[in-house]
């Protein structure tokens, strides 16, 4: 009994091993097969709000999401500002401004980044996905965040100039224009570079070439920061390491800045430049970062004035400070002082070497790494759910542009709006020479509905191009019908239209003083007057050919008859070229009324003729006294048929 009891615990307790080895067998494989799962599992996991610890004045509980996609245009910052009124009115409490743009319009990108600076909604994020060059990182870098998706792409925000129907294509700025464009827009990228903690030199560089920087780091504080061949020789000696650049540039290393020792090698007068440019060398000096220092001095810089990462940018600094004292619309002011790091001797030994940043030769662009590693990006964001938890949100709504606005868009596209014109123009003609048919004027009310009617939806157009328009069309039909040739009010009728057609290429309440204004214009000028070439040759051809097109000749005739079975027809027929066949002396018959102007017709054609003296009825028989190329002048005549050949001797 002691003997079999045991037995029987010992085949237990081998039992048991055996039960509990192969448990501890199986424990460990699923341990390993779910840490191997848990790996996977964390690098493709959606962060939620319970997994992220989301910063107090990040949190949101409602979250506006505002697309800008495409180009950068009118339409765009109308439409931006809509949207952010729209989350604004609705409580929301971010906004996330989701990019994909190549650039666009510079006047409308400096108004957008004063939206979101000045929106009640503080909480602003910029969301690159995957793209934001030029405009779209100006825009970016006016919100207090930024985030990307991978991969992403951001900078190159070089000034151009580009004219809109393509015919000179890309140009980079002259100096004029420079002095005249980058200054705008370098304060708005150092004060949101000082608003939102990026680096002043690097947004510098992202905006213009001619910036050489390098990375230095503070080992004991972990500071980073950008550095100029100035401060480098401060730190680190006359020794300057170069080597192969951080971030690489894509716009072909050309040069915009105004060089002025080498202007002054190949025998420029610098004098003249700045004088041509408002720009004094005092002016230079009283906000200049850039003087020179002595070994054991610090760098003497005001930090509410702009600090150029390079002295390349001398004009553009002295521009700023000019502009500073006038009264100006385009007073360049910064709001917010720097908290950059002002370097002195004291400072040699403290900071390490970290890389040779960009050699200038264009502006930089950084991927989404390089963004996250020079201080630009927090972080990077696949889809709504993690920008979502990214807020601690509870609820995101994109808002994107409507419908409306995508009309718009298109209706005021340059091609599209130099087609309007030509037809405008063509038809106007028409309907002038078809003696009132109607159809021709209903396309050119149409084409006229088409330019102006788009744009006053959203605000782009106001009434006086129309007004301007139908005051011009008023005068050219006084020229046409109550006063004979082309005088003062065809001078008139032609300079209201060309000018109420030039408003619809600016935007209601654009100032003249305005660059963007400016090019505006003249991308409009240039527009309409091929469109007013188009539309001569398209009205030469009509003329020469009228005869020949059966859609003309069925409208020429389908008026009511003259006198004698003779057909009414339209002022086309006076337009013919003239075959020498109307002269003085030639006798023909009123088709309608003088007062003083009608039609007559000689020898089965019909022209336009003026009674000099008073009016005359319709079947009346006339002479003509004068012809020019510009008029035929006639009188009641009671005489034989024929030609008066007395007169035409005369004559």
């Amino acid at each position: 009994m002691t003997i079999k009891t045991k037995k029987n615990r010992s085949a237990l307790r081998v039992l048991n091993r055996i039960v509990l080895g192969m448990c501890i067998v199986i424990g460990l494989g699923t341990v390993s097969y779910a840490s191997d799962d848990d790996v996977t599992a964390e690098k493709n996991a959606v962060p939620t709000a319970s997994m992220v610890s989301v910063p107090a004045w990040r949190q949101a509980d409602r979250v506006a999401i505002i697309t800008v996609e495409g180009a950068i245009d009118l339409v765009t910052s109308k439409s931006v500002r809509r949207r952010i009124q729209e989350a604004e009115a609705a409580g929301f409490d971010a906004i996330v401004l989701e990019v994909n743009s190549p650039g666009g319009e510079l006047g409308m990108v400096l108004e957008i980044s004063d939206m979101l600076k000045s929106s009640s909604i503080t909480n602003t994020v910029a969301w690159v996905r995957p793209q934001a060059f030029s405009g779209g990182a100006i825009i970016a870098l006016a919100c207090n965040e930024i985030v990307t998706s991978d991969p992403a792409s951001m900078g190159d925000a070089l000034v151009i100039q580009y004219n809109m129907l393509g015919l000179e294509g890309i140009q980079t700025l002259s100096p004029e224009e420079r002095t005249k464009f980058l200054p705008p827009l370098m304060a708005d990228v150092t004060d949101s570079a000082r608003r939102n903690g990026f680096d002043e030199y690097l947004v510098q560089a992202i905006v213009t070439d001619g910036i050489e920087l390098w990375m230095v780091e503070n080992p004991e504080s972990g500071e980073r920061l950008a550095i100029n061949e100035e401060e480098y020789r401060l730190l680190f000696g006359d020794e300057v390491v170069r080597g192969k650049s951080m971030l690489a540039g894509v716009t072909g290393g050309v040069q915009t800045y105004f060089d002025q020792n080498a202007a002054i090698e190949e025998g420029v007068d610098v004098d003249d430049q700045l004088e041509s440019e408002e720009v004094t060398d005092e002016a230079v000096m009283e906000v200049s970062g850039n003087q020179e220092v002595e070994p054991d001095e610090e760098l003497r810089v005001d930090p509410n004035a702009f600090q150029p990462a390079s002295p390349t940018l001398w004009d553009v600094e002295a521009a700023m400070a000019v502009r500073d004292d006038s009264e100006t619309e385009q007073v360049v002011g910064l709001e917010y002082p720097s908290n950059r790091h002002v370097f002195s001797a004291g400072d040699r030994g403290k900071f390490v070497l970290v890389g040779y940043i960009t050699d200038g030769t264009s502006a930089i662009v950084m991927r989404d790494d390089q963004m996250q590693y020079f201080g630009f990006s927090t972080g990077i964001i696949q889809n709504d759910e993690e920008l979502k938890a990214f807020f601690g949100a509870d609820e995101l709504v994109r808002v994107r542009i409507n419908v409306v606005e995508k009309i718009v868009r298109f209706m005021t596209n340059p091609f599209v709006k130099f087609f309007l014109v030509a037809v405008f123009l063509i038809a106007m003609f028409v309907e002038l020479i078809m003696a009132g048919t109607g159809i021709a004027g209903a396309i050119a009310i149409g084409a006229l509905v088409l330019l102006i009617g788009p744009g006053a939806m959203i605000g782009l157009s106001g009434w006086w191009e129309l007004i301007a328009i139908l005051v011009g069309i008023a005068c050219l039909v006084i020229e046409a019908f109550v006063i004979p040739g082309f005088g003062i009010f065809g001078v008139i009728g032609f300079v209201a239209i060309f000018g109420g057609l030039l408003g619809t290429f600016v935007g209601a309440g654009g100032s003249m003083s305005n660059p963007n204004t400016q090019q505006d214009l003249m991308n409009g000028a240039v527009t309409i007057v091929l469109a007013f070439i188009t539309a001569g040759i398209g009205w030469w051809l009509i003329v020469r050919n009228a005869q020949n097109l059966p859609i003309f000749e069925k409208l020429m005739l389908s008026g009511a008859s003259g006198v004698g079975g003779i057909p009414q027809k339209s002022m086309l027929h006076a337009i013919v070229p003239d075959d020498g066949s109307v002269r003085v002396g030639s006798i023909g018959v009123t088709t309608t009324p003088l007062l003083p102007i009608g039609q007559a017709d000689f020898d089965d054609r019909i022209v336009d003729v003026y009674a000099g003296f008073g009016t005359i009825d319709v079947g009346t028989r006339v002479r003509v006294v004068s012809a020019s190329a510009m008029r035929i002048e006639v009188e009641a005549y009671s005489g034989p048929d024929g030609v008066d050949d007395t007169d035409s001797e005369n004559a």
